[in-house]
């Protein structure tokens, strides 16, 4: 009894011990804030104290925020790009990861979803491009216009962003068919816009490209959705 009573009383202190050195790297990380971040961080910390938040828990949160933030604030990346507003903070914080009543992960901001979506397709349509000029015709074959590739792009995270804000919901009547409808209706359009500006836009304009440099516009284009991705911490993206 004795042996287990210590125990506890070390296993308690080790943990005050913890807590007191989160603490005090808090308050570290604190004074290398940006005035934007610490403002951010002074308004979640005073809606956590009026929700009655426990100080312990919030020590913990606030250390792995602000470790987050304090390491890619040099990069531009603020706290509202890492976590979104202060609200939507708190209430992550609060009640857990938020998902809507029908089980769907929260998505982030449309731009963020139209940019992650023109990169997608973007960069699929012309690897796809580009892998079929040079193994279909030999090294020096051209692929898509100039044109039609940047068509490619801005149109294609408009379809990407229509698709993915219609995804079908659990348990919401004519999701599904919706879904299908605007999946179709997207792609159609986007395949006619394609189509369109090879078969109208003279090689003048259009400035046919070749098979390699297609291949290297895709595999920049996954690069960037990857860092894109990971830099803005886009929520409920297709892939």
């Amino acid at each position: 009894m004795k042996k287990s009573g210590e125990k506890k009383v070390n296993a308690e202190q080790e943990k005050m011990d913890n807590l007191t050195a989160l603490k005090e790297e808090n308050t570290t990380l604190y004074a290398q804030l940006t005035n934007k971040n610490e403002d951010y961080m002074a308004k979640l910390d005073k809606r956590l104290i009026e929700a009655n938040y426990p100080d312990d828990d919030k020590t913990r949160v606030f250390n792995e925020m602000l470790n987050a933030i304090v390491s890619q604030q040099s990069a531009g990346v603020t706290a509202r790009k890492l976590y979104g507003t202060v609200t939507e903070r708190f209430i992550e914080i609060v009640e857990g990861p938020k998902t809507a009543v029908d089980g769907t992960v929260e998505r982030s901001e449309d731009w963020k979803l139209y940019v992650d979506g023109a990169l997608m397709l973007g960069g699929m349509f012309a690897l796809i491009t580009g892998l079929s000029a040079l193994f279909g015709d030999g090294s020096n074959s051209t692929g898509m216009g100039i044109i039609t590739l940047l068509l490619n792009f801005i149109v294609g995270g408009f379809v990407i962003l229509a698709i993915t804000k219609n995804a079908p919901a659990q348990g919401v009547k004519g999701s599904l068919l919706r879904y299908i409808l605007v999946s179709v209706i997207a792609m159609f359009g986007w395949i006619i816009v394609m189509t369109g500006s090879m078969a109208i836009l003279p090689p003048a304009i259009n400035i046919v490209l070749p098979g390699i440099v297609n291949l290297i516009i895709g595999a920049a284009a996954f690069a960037g959705k990857w860092y894109f991705k990971r830099k803005y911490n886009v929520k409920g993206t297709l892939f």
